[in-house]
């Protein structure tokens, strides 16, 4: 009796498994875009968001930005921004950055091609005197477009420049 009741239950798991429907799991209800390193960094401590150190030397800072949902149709133009609410990482030795002494956000536009899920902002790394133990910091925050909103969550990096 035993094994008519197991044979019994196994044929009918079977036959359950067989008529499983495939599930399509494709993003597509909406559109927005997010920045790479808020998605892989850890946050700083206390902070929604990762802090990116780069050297004063480096030249040009390039963010990837990602694209969740479906691709687009033709190129979205976009924007980026400074976000102003850095007071609680300035110290003594970190200052808040100036651009176009600091960095240059070179107008705060990218564009996200057609049939890409990828983009890159540049941001211009100035060259500035040698200051030991000292650091500039702004915060970059993704605005998008009129038609493609920047994720809550993923949108802010903080750039930390060092300026030995």
């Amino acid at each position: 009796m035993k094994q008519l009741i197991i044979a019994f239950l196994f044929c009918a798991c079977v036959s359950l498994i067989s008529c499983a429907k495939e599930i399509d799991y494709t993003f597509n209800e909406y559109k927005v875009v997010e920045l790479e390193s808020a998605v892989r960094l850890t946050p700083a401590a206390g902070l929604t968001y990762p802090i990116v150190t780069v050297l004063r030397t480096v030249g040009t800072h390039s963010l990837q930005v990602n694209l969740v949902g479906e691709k687009l149709n033709v190129p979205q133009d976009m924007t980026f921004s400074l976000d102003t609410a850095v007071t609680s990482q300035l110290t003594a030795n970190n200052s808040r950055a100036v651009e176009g002494t600091h960095f240059n956000l070179n107008g705060g536009k990218f564009t996200m091609g057609k049939d890409s899920s990828f983009a890159t902002i540049n941001v211009n790394i100035l060259p500035v005197a040698a200051q030991t133990g000292k650091t500039a910091y702004f915060i970059l925050k993704l605005d998008g477009s009129n038609d493609i909103k920047a994720s809550e969550n993923y949108r802010r990096v903080g750039i930390r420049i060092d300026l030995k």
